[in-house]
This record gives structure tokens, C-alpha cells and sequence, in this order.
């Protein structure tokens, strides 16, 4: 019998609340990912003002996806390094650079689907 209980439906329900728990975290406690939010949600409302293509929609999915996604890996590679090392370490410094890092570029190609969707749109009108 222990073999479906992993399987129940009320277990797989719980996964889900302790996934919005998450981005609820995220939302309440990591001021960047508000930041990104709120970019993803005009993004998708210029989406709808200019009547992009299903490409373009495609686009920007996986791209707001990818950067709301990086934050909360950053957001949890800090999390488990200040939970585990408590003292100033140069090894946490540079693994928290990284994660840093892999934000920067995953909001700086972003930016970059964001401009070559909007751009031309924004200066033919």
C-alpha cells in the first residue's frame, strides 16, 4: 500500500501549494523578481497592444519564463549558501557571483528579444 501513497492526488496537490508558497516568496522577499514581474506583465500587455505573432508570443514566453526563472535560481542559490555558510567566505562570494551573473545574462537577452519584438513596432507607430 505505501507503494500509491507517494502517488495520491492530495499529495500532488500539496506540491503545487508548496510551489506558490515559493513564488510568493519570491514576490514578497526578493525585490527583483518584482521588478521582473512587473517588465513580464507589460511585456504581455504590449503583446496585446500590438498584436504580435504567435513567434513573437512564443518569444516572449520562453524569454520572461527564462529571466522569472534565473531570479528564483539565484534566489535559492543565495539562500542555501547564507543558510549553510554563516562567516564571510570567498568560495559563497564567487558561487553568488555566478548566480549573479547567469541573471544578468538571461535579463540582458531579454532585453534583446524585448527590443527586437518591440522596436520596430514601436517606432512604425
Amino acid at each position: 500500500m505505501s507503494l500509491f501513497r507517494n502517488k495520491h492526488p492530495l499529495r500532488r496537490a500539496d506540491s503545487f501549494k508548496f510551489a506558490f508558497e515559493g513564488i510568493f516568496h519570491a514576490l514578497v522577499n526578493e525585490p527583483n523578481f518584482r521588478i521582473q514581474i512587473i517588465i513580464a506583465l507589460l511585456s504581455i500587455a504590449f503583446g496585446f497592444y500590438f498584436n504580435i505573432s504567435n513567434v513573437e508570443w512564443a518569444l516572449l514566453t520562453i524569454s520572461m519564463g527564462l529571466l522569472l526563472t534565473a531570479e528564483m535560481i539565484n534566489t535559492v542559490v543565495e539562500e542555501v549558501i547564507d543558510y549553510f555558510i554563516k562567516e564571510l567566505h570567498n568560495g559563497a562570494k564567487v558561487i553568488k557571483d555566478l548566480s549573479a551573473g547567469f541573471v544578468l545574462i538571461t535579463a540582458a537577452i531579454a532585453a534583446i528579444i524585448l527590443c527586437l519584438i518591440f522596436g520596430p513596432k514601436v517606432i512604425l507607430s
